[in-house]
């Protein structure tokens, strides 16, 4: 093939290169753009509109919104109807969806970096983080080691037993008089202000 039968395909194949090229640059410069957008869109107030859909599809949306990472337990099933008449925020929406859970028989446990939707019994049983009595609250599984001062221990733990839901553990530390309780947050708030009336004469 001579010199000038060549060109054409010379210059188709630099016109190519230069389009694929400018391509290239177009998608790298607006990707920092669509994340962007996509970061706002997250963090903007919005109206639920979940009917009769998967529990796992409102942990997908739930983790979207609120940037946590979960490991659903095999076990974790229902379905859901979730609608809000106003708009709300992500930190709205996961107490929401804690009380799905709850609902529905199932608990967050935080691990770390991840958060466990396990059945309640199960979450109960887990490694739980002692919270301190002013950072209890919500829905999630927590544990509270509660001190006595005038009532033995396990003298408090008979007394409030039967008040205690079935998915809750209660056990009392006679070395320091004391009684930790791992239940759902909010359950533990009340409990408290009920401990310290029982425990003061």
């Amino acid at each position: 093939m001579n010199e000038t039968a060549q060109k054409p395909h010379t210059l188709k194949r630099i016109l190519l290169r230069g389009l694929t090229t400018t391509v290239l640059l177009i998608v790298v410069t607006l990707l920092p753009l669509q994340l962007a957008f996509t970061q706002e869109k997250v963090d903007e107030p919005f109206i639920l509109n979940l009917k009769n859909v998967d529990i796992r599809s409102l942990i997908e949306t739930v983790s979207q919104r609120t940037g946590k990472n979960f490991i659903v337990d095999p076990r974790v099933k229902a379905t859901v109807n979730l609608i809000s008449s106003n708009p709300i925020g992500s930190e709205k929406l996961y107490e929401i969806f804690l009380s799905v859970l709850e609902v529905h028989g199932y608990a967050a446990v935080t691990a770390g970096q991840m958060i466990k939707i396990v059945p309640t019994t199960v979450g109960a049983q887990s490694a739980i983080p002692v919270l301190s009595a002013d950072a209890v609250t919500g829905d999630e599984l927590a544990s509270q080691v509660v001190p006595l001062t005038n009532t033995p221990a396990a003298q408090m733990v008979e007394s409030l037993r039967p008040l205690l839901p079935e998915s809750a553990i209660i056990s009392a530390e006679s070395n320091t008089n004391s009684i930790v309780i791992t239940d759902r947050a909010a359950n533990i708030e009340k409990l408290i202000l009920l401990i310290e009336s029982l425990d003061n004469p």
